[in-house]
């Protein structure tokens, strides 16, 4: 299954018995998958589960039929560290630490470099300044996947159904003691866990809203820049101006978006002039002229420059500033 299909979890289950962390990763996938016909692949590696949450399947798939995330038939990584691998779309990001999978992180194109320090930082893999995006790798799937994809202990159906006859009825046995003794340190864990989550939230808060307040000012400020790109009507009005002689008046003016219709009083009925003089124009090159429905005045229509879209006005280079 390709890694744009997938949603990646990686969840530690190494404190609990060996016995149990099945059935614990179960009900973690139950809570993980969106809908009722999202399907999930698990992966082991020692006590930690990778799962890949397919959201929305293929409806021709049956409920016993299997897959496997594409993630877990490439070489894992021999080095601690990021790096960016092809995949069948796009590209994904991992991080590899000890032999283990940290994080992954898929892209439909390679990631900007702000896009790749966002992910390092989240994972705690980016400590100093922006680091480039890498170049991805072309890796071959390998025959077996790292991770252990075995959804159980192998036994026959009989031995299936006689364990299960036995816990069973040990089950109804001890119901009462057991769910008592559950219930009580299921709710001492969880008042632990809200005491610390509620500790490390007050810590964290100005930190975050720090950081929300700086993106939300990058945002603005790319957005500003956008608008701004060299589409000022006072500069356009200056330039056509100074590419007129000087017996010529401009008259007429009219804005939307990228199309600019201006008019110009003039006794030159030669519409070739007029496109000659804005022929090497950086901005205003783009011309149609033609005599308008009024004597002695001439029609312009410029076609100008598509401003860049707000997500790439940080990738303009510094010698590209927009004119004020």
């Amino acid at each position: 299954m390709p890694r744009a299909e997938c949603h990646y979890r990686r969840m530690d289950f190494s404190a609990l018995p060996a016995r149990q962390r099945q059935s614990a990763a179960a009900i973690a996938v139950r809570r993980l998958e969106p809908t009722a016909q999202a399907r999930s692949h698990v992966a082991w590696v020692g006590g930690f589960a990778h799962i890949w949450t397919w959201a929305a399947p293929d409806p021709g798939m049956g409920p016993e039929a299997r897959w496997i995330p594409e993630s877990l038939l490439k070489a894992p990584s021999l080095a601690d560290g990021p790096r960016l691998l092809r995949v069948i779309r796009g590209v994904e990001g991992q991080v590899w630490r000890e032999g283990q999978m940290q994080a992954s992180q898929w892209w439909p194109e390679r990631p900007t470099t702000e896009e790749w320090h966002r992910f390092l930082r989240f994972t705690g893999a980016a400590s100093g300044p922006l680091l480039d995006t890498p170049t991805p790798l072309d890796m071959p799937w390998q025959d077996a996947p790292w991770g252990d994809s075995r959804r159980g202990f192998s036994a026959s159906p009989a031995s299936l159904e006689r364990t299960a006859w036995v816990l069973g009825l040990g089950a109804l046995a001890l119901v009462l003691g057991w769910q008592l003794a559950v219930q009580m340190k299921w709710s001492t864990a969880q008042a632990q866990l809200e005491t610390r989550t509620n500790a490390l939230r007050s810590g964290a808060s100005r930190l975050l809203a720090a950081r929300e307040r700086a993106y939300a000012a990058a945002a603005a400020i790319a957005e500003y820049r956008r608008l701004q790109w060299a589409t000022n009507d006072y500069v356009l009005m200056a330039d056509i101006d100074a590419s007129l002689p000087d017996e010529m008046r401009l008259v007429g003016w009219q804005r939307e978006g990228v199309k600019l219709k201006a008019g110009v009083q003039t006794q030159d009925a030669d519409p070739r002039h007029f496109i000659a003089a804005f022929s090497k124009h950086p901005i205003l090159s783009q011309l149609q002229a033609a005599p308008a429905a009024e004597a002695g005045v001439m029609g312009l229509d410029f076609i100008l420059p598509a401003p860049p879209s707000a997500d790439n006005a940080d990738d303009v280079e510094d010698d590209a500033e927009p004119r004020s």
